[in-house]
């Protein structure tokens, strides 16, 4: 019986032994097998690409940027997009400051592998950037002077910063109100007076540095102003010169201002002034326009880089004293432009003379 017993345990362990030595040399022989990744479903890989990789740093050549899945699915409307991990807000990127950006796609807590755009400095611009501040002031405003005295001052040095002063509201008794000044008001959020909208796209934060930085941009274009006079008619030829190119919707206005207006302002308190202040000097007073007050279109088929354009139009000085008046004309946003707004550049002129580009 111990005889049969061993028989069996030798023929057993014989068995064992002969597996584990084959499976030891399949291993030795066979190469082994990695263990594949798990298959991720489909749209979880991103990829990142352009329309463009590079552009210019212009502040208008733009690129539109496009995400698609493993399967080549445009996955773009629902993947946040970041520039230099900031997120951007939409689909196309353009900017003024030249480097190279790096771009991802986040979808699903999936992250696209980096890509990079490039901006390159267009070079410096032939013109030089105008900046727009409009006054909303009125002859009965009591603290008004406060503001209107200082910026007044400090723009006397400052030629590429042009005032406006806008007289309202309708129905007080200031003579120089002008007849669109509740519409504008309700378009720029003036609230009260005094308010100081610059380049119709913020309000003025008191500090003349934030003036002096917008004139530091670089201008996309450049205006002209030819202007002369026929009785109470002053006729203007203005020009834009463009150094971008782009199909981004544009306006330009056309207006009448009037220097040096003598009438009483009312001052409470300001720089030791009495109350009224007896003769002020109203500077550039808002007359009226020559085009919408809000702009009118600029084909965008013109909107070519070295292209001139211009636009012709007769302002009504009648009643105003016409050696006190100038032209003004600015090229802005127009409200179509979504995320942009604001003016670009402008232009100043004495009625009846000329000022070239500069």
């Amino acid at each position: 019986m111990k005889l049969i017993i061993t028989k069996v345990l030798l023929v057993c362990m014989s068995i064992i032994t002969s597996t584990a030595c084959n499976k030891q040399e399949a291993t030795q022989i066979t190469p082994p097998v990695a263990t594949p990744s798990p298959t991720l479903p489909s749209g979880q890989t991103l990829l990142v690409s352009f329309s463009r990789n590079e552009i210019n740093a212009d502040g208008f050549d733009e690129t539109r940027i496009r995400v698609t899945d493993k399967d080549n699915n445009d996955v773009t409307s629902s993947s946040a997009i970041f520039i230099n991990n900031t997120q951007l807000s939409g689909t196309i990127f353009f900017t003024s400051l030249a480097g190279t950006y790096r771009v991802k796609a986040v979808r699903n807590n999936i992250e696209s592998p980096i890509a990079s755009i490039n901006a390159v400095s267009p070079g410096p611009s032939a013109f030089k950037q105008k900046v727009i501040a409009e006054m909303y002031t009125g002859t009965w405003c009591g603290i008004c002077p406060g503001t209107i005295i200082p910026l007044e001052e400090y723009i006397k040095t400052k030629p590429e910063i042009i005032y406006i002063g806008i007289h309202g509201p309708m129905g007080s008794n200031d003579p120089y109100t002008y007849s669109f000044d509740s519409q504008l008001r309700n378009k720029f959020g003036v609230g009260g007076v005094p308010t100081v909208i610059v380049n119709r796209s913020d309000k003025w934060d008191g500090k003349n540095n934030s003036l002096d930085i917008l004139t530091q941009q670089r201008p996309a274009l450049g205006l002209a102003i030819e202007s002369s006079v026929s009785g109470n008619a002053i006729s203007a030829k203005v020009k834009v010169k463009f150094d971008v190119s782009t199909s981004i919707p544009l306006k330009i206005v056309v207006a009448l201002v009037e220097d040096n207006l003598i009438y009483n302002q009312a001052n409470y308190g300001h720089y030791g002034l009495p109350n009224p202040i007896v003769g002020f000097s109203h500077k550039n007073v808002l007359r009226n326009a020559g085009t919408d007050i809000f702009g009118d279109k600029i084909p965008t088929a013109e909107q070519v880089k070295s292209n001139i354009w211009q636009k012709e139009v007769t302002l009504n000085s009648s009643g105003f004293n016409i050696t006190n008046c100038k032209v003004v004309a600015y090229v802005l946003f127009d409200s179509d432009a979504q995320t942009r707004k604001g003016i670009l550049n402008a232009q100043i002129a004495a009625a009846g003379q000329t000022k070239n580009f500069d």
